[in-house]
């Protein structure tokens, strides 16, 4: 390789492994605090933290509708904004965190209580919302309004932070307090979260004052980027609830660890993502054919990785119930039926990155948002009335069918561009994968 073109892919390549170093450390404490809870809570207690996870995590795609997406966007192409769109996240961040916050109070106690005690549970679910949906997203602020400013070496090392603390709170309650229930987990997911939302205000408050207000062109935009993520978080999560009904608390707790883990394998290739959306969004400008033919030279990348990742896992899931506690039993099989989901899920995500780039939001949200809305009824079906089995078939075909549709979209896009000439994006329009996540 000639020296110039060495220099060049350094960049990049150190871009890739400070990204995928910390979603990977992130990933890891989640690993790691779920093995804990596995073990200290036991299956029926664990189940029921899992059941309440799936439903905070429908909380938190809609908390701030879209807004931070907007953010990492428009201050990625001119910085000078960064203060009104800073005002507009927070103000869409509090406001409908309230709301969901009510809404799950509402909710959780009267669907899944957490204990006999009335206190104890509106004290529990309290915390449990607060955390999950309003502090995390201070988190994912940070962490977008560096990514924002190309500073991923700062937003990598908030993540590090935030690993740590979740793994210290998690050994610490476990391992030296003992806790045997989802109320006490609460108290001290909630004083790690806490500890990182001060961090993370800090690391905000460095990068300049919000000038508060709302900027009415982005509103639409950022309600249509959430509902992709919210109708997704709806299938992800209608699997648990549907089996939490219809199943034992074993099959519950296993199924969720492997969900996690193969949720955890897929961060190797959003750390990818997190670093191609600059040329993405830079090649759009000039049509979305330059974008579809980014994104056909990294497919093979992405497909790569993702085959490794999900490789990765089936080779440990022998190992799994020494991590996690032997009474889940079914826990190997699981994850070895479920971790190739990743393969089709990363095809489709390099597809919807250009798509969203390109400026194609209604595009990719038809998309996302019609197949979620099926696949949530079709994997609840198939739950309810063929049991595992049968909602793991579903999923492997949703997958597929999303990935081919999403491909298909972009290449017919890029097709239009060519016959019709380049195809100017609209900086307000174009968008990114980048999660708050």
């Amino acid at each position: 390789m000639p020296k110039r073109d060495f220099r060049r892919l350094i960049g990049p390549v150190s871009s890739y492994l400070g990204s995928s170093s910390a979603l990977l450390a992130s990933s890891l404490a989640v690993l790691f605090t779920f093995a804990l809870l596995a073990r200290h809570l036991g299956h029926e207690q664990f189940a029921l933290n899992a059941t309440i996870t799936a439903l905070t995590n429908l909380g938190v795609q809609i908390c701030g509708l879209g807004s931070q997406e907007a953010l990492v966007r428009r201050v990625a192409q001119d910085r000078s904004c960064y203060p009104r769109l800073l005002g507009h996240v927070h103000i869409l961040n509090l406001t409908t965190g309230a709301a969901l916050f009510v809404i799950g109070m509402i909710l959780i106690p009267w669907m899944f209580p957490i204990s006999a005690d009335l206190g104890i549970t509106l004290l529990a679910t309290a915390l449990i919302l607060f955390t999950n949906i309003i502090l995390l997203k201070i988190v994912w602020l940070a962490t977008n309004s560096y990514i924002a400013h190309g500073r991923f070496a700062v937003a990598n090392r908030i993540e590090f932070i935030f690993a740590g603390l979740r793994m210290a709170a998690a050994a610490v309650a476990c391992l030296v307090v003992n806790i045997t229930t989802v109320a006490e987990w609460a108290v001290w997911n909630f004083a790690a979260h806490a500890v990182a939302a001060v961090l993370s205000l800090a690391a905000i408050q460095r990068l300049g004052r919000p000038r508060f207000g709302l900027l009415r062109e982005e509103l639409s935009i950022g309600v249509m980027f959430a509902s992709q993520f919210f109708f997704k978080a709806g299938r992800n999560n209608a699997d648990i609830l549907v089996l939490s009904a219809v199943a034992g608390s074993e099959l519950v707790g296993s199924y969720s660890i492997a969900r996690r883990m193969t949720e955890a394998s897929y961060m190797s290739v959003d750390a990818l993502n997190r670093i191609l959306y600059p040329g993405y969004a830079a090649a759009a400008l000039n049509g979305v054919g330059r974008v579809c033919a980014h994104a056909k030279r990294m497919l093979s990348v992405t497909g790569g990785i993702a085959i490794t990742a999900a490789f990765f896992v089936w080779a440990i899931s022998s190992f799994l119930p020494l991590l996690f506690g032997a009474e889940y039993i079914s826990l190997p099989l699981l994850a070895q039926l479920m971790c190739w989901t990743v393969v089709p899920v990363a095809v489709a995500a390099a597809a919807f990155e250009a798509l969203g780039a390109a400026g194609l939001q209604r595009i990719r949200a038809r998309i996302v948002n019609l197949s979620n809305l099926i696949g949530t009824a079709l994997v609840a079906a198939a739950a309810f009335l063929i049991g595992l089995s049968g909602m793991i078939v579903v999923t492997y075909l949703l997958e597929i069918i999303i990935a081919v549709l999403a491909w298909h979209a972009l290449t017919q896009a890029a097709s239009a561009s060519v016959a019709g000439g380049s195809l100017k994006v609209d900086p307000a329009e174009s968008t990114t994968d980048t999660k708050a996540a």
